[in-house]
């Protein structure tokens, strides 16, 4: 095959200058079409948003639906249309430019992941009904991963020479899986999501503090990017493990969670671990009427609990109103998904263990209780009826284990904060964004991720774990809810699938073209706007109510303003601005309303 002259004389044709309002930017372009300011235009870009009518109180994951940037494909699974996929491909691209920053290395680990690991990790029992499970061909059980210790730490575990090999920072964003018993919202509670994933290792646990902190620092500003207020929890550990745990909540009415805020000192807590002082107090004298019980039982079904709670004369205090997560604090194992722990336990006082005299009763009982119960615990009911349980021993639990007071109601606006004197908690249903993890060794043990001290060379020790979540395509529902307003989405700035959008009340001609040229070279780095152009051949009105509802952050409009004076009509709904612009002056203008936003 013979070449042209120009490549065998090592010469290159000169390129003809493209000028098309048809061309669309490509969001990564390679290096060397970097130079090429292709177009950005909505009539090449594919955003289906009839068909579907919006419904009375409709959430943001509906208005994701109406505006084009979502469709459900099955129940807890959805389809990312090109708006939302660029949302997610900018939520990706600002962990990068954090993990980065942290010094974190990005891999991808497969989706794929054996039952063995599992099972070596002591996990899968545990989380079993949440698993994807299914067999090769040879037989081999197999799953979905809905996380990714195990398969990070068996890596790890197969390189590590050396204690000069850590500390070693790993992440990925990628897609995981979870059989949830019950989907809802949307994205914020599905079977398949995108996750970011970061795994830290270190020698010390001092060390894996501090990589601990720089963790938080760096989502700190990641969320800070994302001009988001964030609530950050202390949270537990759960099936994860470790010690230390936080979490990263959106505060809003749909979320699953329950946050706890102090207004004074900044205590911050998830309800599993908040505590509180007792400020609600019982009035007069207590009678056997003011004990509310309810009843739990162990996982081994050796011990039935009786958690004794106050019934508060003000009406603060109800049949639901004890808290199931004080109790789980001072009961080890308990069962909390029985709901019928007395039918259990009466099959354990007729089977071996109640005979063997191995079966218990736990009273929990509430500081405000504690003198009162010792008076009427004849006349209270202990025991279940119609049982006979004399041999069965009794025992009582009135403090935390680190011995404060057991406050057992549930925590509500203005109980007292544990941490200070005068500050008064706020309660906050909330959507969890993010959730890291000191786990220590409790992966890094049982798969064998060891190094040899420099002082005893001969004797391998685990190293210290860290893991560190953030949902993206979380975060892409949870703005959506949060940031929605009756006209529609309304993104930040950060996250936006376009920053702006230009919409001509007529057709486009060359002058449009050279203004909507003009945002996107910008003079720099800090007037370079991403930005969009409408040029669908649809009604200008019907334009205006799609850019509200697709949520872009600022909207020109170029009407007769622009024909007759060369101004421009900046709109920003969530600063409400409206203002007329001169042309040469909306790059500087538009930069700065997006700095707010």
């Amino acid at each position: 095959m013979r070449l042209p002259a120009s490549v065998r004389h090592g010469g290159f044709h000169q390129l003809k200058a493209v000028r098309s309002s048809n061309l669309i930017r490509t969001y990564s372009q390679p290096l060397f079409a970097q130079s090429i300011r292709l177009r950005s235009t909505l009539s090449k870009i594919w955003a289906p948003t009839g068909g579907v009518s919006a419904t009375e109180g409709e959430t943001g994951h509906g208005k994701l639906i109406r505006a084009g940037f979502l469709r459900q494909a099955q129940s807890g699974v959805f389809q990312l249309l090109p708006l939302g996929l660029r949302v997610q491909d900018k939520i990706e691209r600002l962990v990068d430019k954090h993990m980065q920053n942290l010094g974190a290395s990005k891999l991808a680990l497969s989706t794929l992941t054996t039952e063995e690991l599992w099972r070596k990790s002591g996990r899968l029992d545990k989380v079993s009904p949440e698993l994807f499970r299914l067999t090769d061909r040879k037989g081999v059980p197999i799953m979905l991963s809905p996380t990714h210790e195990e398969e990070i730490t068996s890596l790890v575990a197969s390189t590590l020479k050396s204690y000069k090999d850590l500390p070693i920072k790993l992440y990925q964003i990628t897609r995981k899986y979870r059989d949830e018993i019950r989907p809802r919202h949307g994205l914020l509670r599905s079977r398949e999501f995108i996750m970011k994933d970061l795994y830290t290792f270190d020698l010390t646990v001092e060390s894996a503090v501090e990589t601990y902190r720089d963790v938080a620092a760096a989502y700190s500003a990641f969320f800070a990017d994302l001009n988001l207020p964030i609530l950050v929890a202390e949270a537990s550990s759960g099936d994860m493990g470790g010690e230390h745990s936080h979490e990263y909540h959106l505060s809003h009415a749909i979320g699953e969670d329950t946050v706890a805020a102090c207004s004074t000192c900044g205590y911050t807590a998830n309800d599993e671990v908040a505590a509180a002082r007792s400020t609600r107090q019982l009035e007069g004298a207590v009678s056997p009427s003011d004990f509310g019980l309810w009843r739990g039982i162990t996982k081994d079904r050796m011990t039935l609990v009786n958690a004794w709670y106050p019934r508060l004369a003000n009406g603060s205090s109800s049949d639901d109103s004890w808290n199931i997560h004080a109790v789980k604090s001072v009961v080890s194992g308990l069962d909390t998904s029985v709901s019928d722990a007395w039918a259990l336990w009466k099959e354990a006082v007729h089977g071996p263990g109640g005979k063997s005299g191995e079966l218990r009763l736990l009273n929990v009982i509430d500081s405000r209780l504690v003198t009162a119960f010792e008076n009427f615990s004849d006349q209270l009911p202990v025991y279940p009826p119609s049982l006979e349980i004399e041999h069965i021993s009794q025992t009582s639990v009135t403090q935390t284990p680190a011995g404060q007071e057991l406050n057992l109601l549930r925590i509500m606006d203005g109980d007292g904060c544990p941490r200070c004197e005068t500050g008064k908690l706020e309660v906050h249903r909330a959507l969890e964004l993010g959730h890291t993890f000191l786990l220590g060794t409790r992966y890094s043990a049982p798969l064998e991720a060891t190094v040899a001290l420099p002082q005893n060379p001969r004797v391998q020790v685990p190293v210290q774990m860290g893991c560190f979540g953030i949902g993206v395509s979380r975060i892409l529902g949870a703005v959506a809810e949060q940031l929605a307003d009756d006209k529609g989405l309304n993104w930040p700035r950060a996250i936006a699938p376009f920053e702006v959008v230009v919409i001509p009340t007529s057709g486009v001609n060359e002058e449009m073209l050279e203004f909507y040229d003009s945002l996107t070279k910008g003079e720099g780095a800090a007037t370079e706007l991403d930005v969009v152009l409408d040029d669908r051949k649809e009604a200008f009105g019907w334009k205006m109510q799609d850019a509200d509802m697709t949520g872009y952050p600022v909207v020109i409009v170029l009407g007769k303003p622009w024909r007759e004076r060369g101004e421009c009509e900046v709109q920003c709904r969530r600063l409400s601005v409206k203002e007329n612009v001169q042309a040469d002056d909306v790059p500087r203008y538009v930069a700065a309303l997006l700095e707010r936003l």
